[in-house]
């Protein structure tokens, strides 16, 4: 965040300006390349997700919506509930 003064017609006003993340840094492309460093680093290819989405600082959503793409072209495969493995 950053705090500002701005001058307004004579008057000194506040404002606040919260500043993200570049969009890049979270679409699917570099969050899928991302996740597939941490696949060719995970012993076995074995992965928790929970620790994927903390790693990446992401919700666990934007991992599923990589994992459900990546099983579907069956790269991966469910092994329980939060973990993958790659095939």
């Amino acid at each position: 965040m950053i705090n500002l003064k701005v001058n307004d017609g004579g008057q000194v006003v506040r404002k606040t300006v919260k500043i993200g993340k570049p969009r890049f840094d979270a679409s699917l492309v570099y969050l899928t390349r991302k996740f597939m460093d941490l696949v060719k680093t995970a012993p076995d290819g074995v992965l928790d997700l929970n620790e994927v989405a903390t790693t990446l600082g992401v919700r666990k959503r934007r991992v599923y919506d990589i994992t459900n793409v990546l099983d579907g072209i069956h790269l991966i495969q469910k092994r329980s509930k939060n973990l993958i493995q790659w095939v």
